[in-house]
């Protein structure tokens, strides 16, 4: 039987991560699957997210036979959670299953779906979950933060450099790639990535303490830095490291060694512009295009100034500018 490791990361989520784990109760992976443990971080929560977490896990472990573990750490960074999870507190499992709090398992067989393509297909190193949001509308990402499982073997030689804004987008793209020896569509011909057929979670039903404008002003200034750091990593790895199994070696040694090797070297790199990826305007006579169109500019302008000013990792969060 195979071991394996649900990481659950989270910020601020005491509705969603309740929603998530009485989802669990349906899950047929139980009934026939090795889980050793279930491990919540909650990081730089303010709200009682470990505290529903607990309740609903002494619920949850009183019919399964589990362990499992609900982490406190003090910054709201997921990146520095999904290391915490991967090499601090978690055991070396077969398999890892990494969920964010904010979704709801859909499918009994979801999580069982996950580990089984796995051990289908020794080719396959990770297998993303398929996502509706709440109008029920397909996700378009293979590999989405919210829902994906890996190897062990694999996932233990990943470890997030701290300045990378996005977990999932770093995750991916290097084992997909082989660790930037090639790129991600070459990945999926040689079937490192899979994604499942059937629908696995429901996304976008948790209430946000903030503005739904300021939610997603910051939340599309923090795709145009991903962009950047991402672009900026790509040229680390495979320009400076070589690619593949070097590039692995180099960066796994310069992570244990010194985890803000990569902040330091973006914050040592001369300013670049991040891409534009602006939305269309073909449909210039429609207010809602226009004020996409808007708010991407807006947007921006903040990432801009937020490569400026430094703000990488988590504060890429930050809305510390104002341009109006």
């Amino acid at each position: 039987m195979p071991r394996i490791s649900i990481g659950i990361l989270g910020f601020n989520e005491e509705y969603g991560i309740g929603q998530l784990l009485q989802s669990f109760q349906e899950q047929t992976i139980f009934q026939d699957q090795n889980i050793v443990e279930i491990i919540v971080v909650s990081n730089g929560s303010t709200d009682k997210t470990a505290a529903v977490a607990r309740e609903k896990l002494a619920a949850l472990a009183e019919t399964v036979r589990l362990k499992f573990q609900v982490i406190e750490l003090p910054i709201a960074d997921k990146c520095a959670a999904w290391n915490h999870f991967v090499h601090q507190v978690s055991c070396e499992a077969d398999y890892y299953i990494l969920l964010d709090a904010d979704v709801v398992l859909v499918n009994p067989n979801g999580l069982a779906e996950l580990v089984g393509i796995l051990e289908k297909h020794p080719e396959c190193r990770i297998c993303g979950g398929k996502i509706i949001n709440q109008r029920g509308e397909l996700l378009p990402e293979i590999i989405n933060g919210k829902c994906y499982a890996t190897r062990g073997e694999i996932l233990r030689d990943v470890i997030i450099p701290e300045g990378i804004i996005s977990d999932d987008a770093y995750v991916a793209v290097t084992i997909a790639t082989n660790w930037y020896e090639t790129d991600f569509d070459e990945g999926l011909r040689r079937g490192f990535v899979r994604q499942l057929e059937n629908i696995t979670i429901s996304c976008g039903h948790t209430p946000r303490d903030n503005s739904f404008t300021s939610y997603n002003i910051a939340g599309r200034k923090r795709t145009i830095m991903l962009a950047y750091t991402q672009a900026q990593i790509d040229y680390c790895m495979r320009t400076l490291f070589g690619g593949g199994a070097t590039a692995r070696e180099v960066a796994v040694k310069l992570s244990r060694k010194n985890p803000k090797w990569f902040l330091k070297f973006l914050e040592q790199s001369p300013f670049q512009w991040p891409p534009l990826e602006p939305p269309s305007l073909r449909a210039w006579y429609s207010p809602k295009t226009i004020v996409r169109y808007l708010l991407y500019w807006y947007a921006y302008l903040l990432a801009v100034k937020g490569i400026r000013d430094r703000e990488f990792g988590h504060l890429a969060w930050k809305l510390k500018g104002r341009f109006w």
